[in-house]
């Protein structure tokens, strides 16, 4: 099984100005066997924000939301309530956890924003 991960800058405006956000996502690739679990984290390098995100894009699809964490309190969207943990052991940083299947091929992706939305 492959999953991959992506580091990714995000732009976000806020007050009218433009705010390049680093995350660093590690790590960069992983290869599991189905059956066994992977665990992802990620890292606000420059930003302290409240609201943490998880992605899962499948190959030529668009990303979907797995799960968003905000005050040590995961959400889970429908379809990813198991088989997925997402938490956090430090306020800045964030993991996911996936048990690997045959279908877990895919790009996954974090995100951190100052809001819900």
């Amino acid at each position: 099984m492959n999953l991959y991960l992506f580091c990714t800058f995000s732009v976000l405006k806020q007050n009218n100005k433009i705010k390049r956000v680093l995350i660093t996502q590690w790590p960069e690739y992983v290869f599991k066997p189905a059956g066994t679990s992977v665990d992802m984290h990620c890292f606000q390098n420059d930003t302290d924000y409240d609201y943490m995100y998880w992605y899962r894009q499948l190959q030529g699809k668009e990303p979907v939301l797995i799960a968003r964490y905000v005050a040590q309190n995961p959400t889970y969207e429908k379809g990813f309530e198991t088989g997925f943990k997402v938490g956090s052991t430090e306020r800045k940083k964030w993991s996911l956890t996936v048990d690997v299947k045959k279908d877990s091929d895919a790009l996954y992706l974090c995100a951190a924003s100052f809001h819900s939305e």
